[in-house]
C-alpha cells in the first residue's frame, strides 16, 4: 500500500472512459454535459447506457471541481502524453485502462482479498471456506461446511474481481459438489490464472441478503454511502448517506425504490465500526457492501474504490474526501508498467 505519510506530489489524474452517450438525457445536470464536452467531446445520442455515462460524467465533472485546477484528464484511447509521467500521482477513475494486460490489477487496495481476513469472514455473518481449484481442495471445503450443516451454496471465483459468474449450488453430497465446481471451471481459460492459488475460490453459504448498501471508506473512516440499485446514479443523490435502497439488488423497478433513512444511519454506524476494526489491513480507499441478513448488518464483501460502480453517491463528499488522502489513490501500474516503488510498492 500507499504510505500516506509521504506527501504525493504531482496532479490528480482523472481516468475517463469514453462510454457511449445515452438516448435519454433529461435530468443530465448541465454541468455534466459541458465537462463532457469540453474533455470527452460532443454529448450525442448514441444509445449507450445511462447509468454507465452518468456515471462516468459524475466522475469527470466532480474530479474536475473537486481534485485541483492542475488535475489531469486521461481519456482511455485517447492520451497522448507519456504514462509513465503519470507514475506515481493519485488517480480518480478506471485505472485498469491503464493496463496492457488484464492481470495487471492497478487499484493499490488490498481490499479484494477480504475473504483471506478472519475478521471480515465473522462479520459476513455466514459459514466460508476458501480452497484452490484442485478437486480434492474443493470437495474438502464442502465438507466442512456440510458438517456445519450448510445444504445451500454460493462460489465465488477469487482471483480475479467478476472474471466468472458466481456460482450458486445444492446438496449434501461433497463429491457431487465439487464435479458442479470442475463442470463450471472446465474450458474456461480463466480457470490457468487460478493455478497454484491455494485460496482461488470462496465458497460460502448462500444466504439471502436484503436491502444491500456500498460505503465508500478511506484509511478507516465511511465518506459516503448508497444503496445498490443500478438505475440510481449520482444525479439521484440527495444525501452524503443516501436514503435510497430496495429490498433485493436484482429488482430493476423503481417503483420498488424505498427510503430508508434509518437503516442508512445504521449502515453508517456499522461501517464506522468496521472500518476501525478492518484498519492497518491495506486496505486504503475501498469500497465496503453491506445488507442485512436475518435483521442482522452483514458484509457482502470489500472491493477497491477505484472502479467501484457509484450508484446514487454524494460525489462532492467523496472527491473532497479524496483530495484530503491522495496517497490511498496511487496506482501499483500505469500503461503495463511499474509505478514509482517507493511512493507504491506492489502488494503480495
Amino acid at each position: 500500500m500507499v504510505d500516506t505519510a509521504k506527501p504525493v506530489t504531482g496532479p490528480w489524474v482523472i481516468s475517463i472512459v469514453p462510454v457511449g452517450c445515452p438516448n435519454d438525457l433529461a435530468g443530465v445536470p448541465d454541468g455534466y454535459i459541458r465537462a463532457w464536452e469540453e474533455h470527452v467531446g460532443p454529448v450525442e445520442p448514441a444509445g449507450g447506457d445511462r447509468e454507465d455515462w452518468i456515471e462516468m460524467c459524475a466522475r469527470l465533472y466532480w474530479g474536475v471541481r473537486n481534485l485541483g485546477d492542475d488535475a489531469i484528464v486521461r481519456v482511455h484511447g485517447r492520451w497522448r502524453g507519456d504514462d509513465t509521467s503519470l507514475a506515481g500521482l493519485p488517480h480518480l477513475g478506471h485505472v485498469l485502462a491503464h493496463c496492457q494486460t488484464p492481470d495487471q490489477v492497478a487499484d493499490s487496495s488490498l481490499a479484494a482479498r477480504y475473504r483471506l481476513n478472519p475478521v471480515v469472514r465473522g462479520l459476513m455473518h455466514r459459514p466460508s471456506e476458501t480452497c484452490s481449484i484442485e478437486p480434492p481442495d474443493v470437495r474438502a471445503a464442502f465438507a466442512r461446511l456440510v458438517d456445519r450443516g450448510v445444504t445451500s451454496f454460493f462460489v465465488k471465483y477469487a482471483v480475479r474481481e467478476k472474471a466468472l459468474p458466481n456460482l450458486p449450488l445444492d446438496g449434501t453430497d461433497p463429491d457431487a459438489l465439487s464435479e458442479q465446481v470442475s463442470d463450471w471451471l472446465d474450458g474456461n481459460w480463466e480457470s490457468m490464472r487460478a493455478e497454484g492459488v491455494p485460496d482461488a475460490l470462496l465458497v460460502q453459504k448462500r444466504v439471502r441478503m436484503e436491502y444491500e448498501y456500498r460505503v465508500f471508506i478511506i484509511g478507516d473512516e465511511p465518506v459516503c454511502g448508497a444503496g445498490n440499485i443500478g438505475v440510481l446514479t449520482p444525479v439521484n443523490n440527495e444525501a452524503r448517506f443516501d436514503p435510497k435502497m430496495q429490498w433485493t439488488r436484482t429488482d430493476m423497478d423503481r417503483s420498488t425504490v424505498e427510503r430508508r433513512p434509518d437503516l442508512a444511519e445504521r449502515y453508517r454506524e456499522a461501517a464506522v465500526r468496521f472500518g476501525r476494526a478492518l484498519a492497518g489491513n491495506g486496505y486504503g480507499a475501498y469500497v465496503l457492501d453491506l445488507c442485512l441478513i436475518d435483521g442482522e448488518v452483514s458484509i457482502v464483501e470489500l472491493n477497491g474504490m477505484m472502479n467501484a460502480g457509484l450508484f446514487a453517491l454524494d460525489m462532492d463528499a467523496l472527491t473532497r474526501a479524496m483530495r484530503a488522502r491522495p496517497g490511498q489513490f496511487v496506482p501499483v501500474s500505469l500503461g503495463g508498467l511499474l509505478a514509482d516503488r517507493d511512493a507504491c510498492p506492489v502488494p503480495v
